[in-house]
C-alpha cells in the first residue's frame, strides 16, 4: 500500500550536502566579518583615545600658563612645542602632537 507518499518529494543526501556546505561558508564568511569589525571598533577607540590625550595636553596649556620659551616638552606622552611670537613677549604658538594628531593654538605665557 501506498498511502500517497511520493518518492519524489524530500531532498536526497547530496543535496543536503551542498546546503550544509554552503551554510557553512556562509556562517565563516560572517564571522570574518565579524572580527573585522570588532578590529575597527578597537582601532577608532584607540584614535579617539589619542585624540583626547593631545587635547588634554592643548588645554592644561592653556589653564596653566607656562614660561614663553621655544622649548619642547612631554605632556602624559604628548609631544608639545612652544615657538615664541616675534614681537609679543607673553604669547607663543603651542603645538600639541601624538601619533598623527597635531593641535596648533597661540597661548598665553607668562
Amino acid at each position: 500500500m501506498n498511502y500517497g507518499v511520493n518518492e519524489k518529494c524530500g531532498f536526497t543526501l547530496p543535496e543536503v550536502c551542498v546546503a550544509l556546505a554552503v551554510f557553512l561558508v556562509g556562517i565563516a564568511g560572517l564571522f570574518g566579518c565579524w572580527g573585522f569589525f570588532n578590529r575597527e571598533v578597537a582601532d577608532e577607540r584607540y584614535r579617539l583615545e589619542r585624540f583626547y590625550n593631545v587635547l588634554s595636553a592643548m588645554e592644561s596649556l592653556i589653564a596653566e600658563k607656562t614660561f614663553c620659551a621655544d622649548s619642547l616638552v612631554m605632556v602624559d606622552s604628548v609631544t608639545v612645542r612652544l615657538e615664541r611670537v616675534p614681537g609679543a613677549a607673553r604669547l607663543a604658538w603651542a603645538v600639541a602632537e601624538q601619533d598623527g594628531f597635531s593641535l596648533k593654538r597661540l597661548v598665553g605665557c607668562k
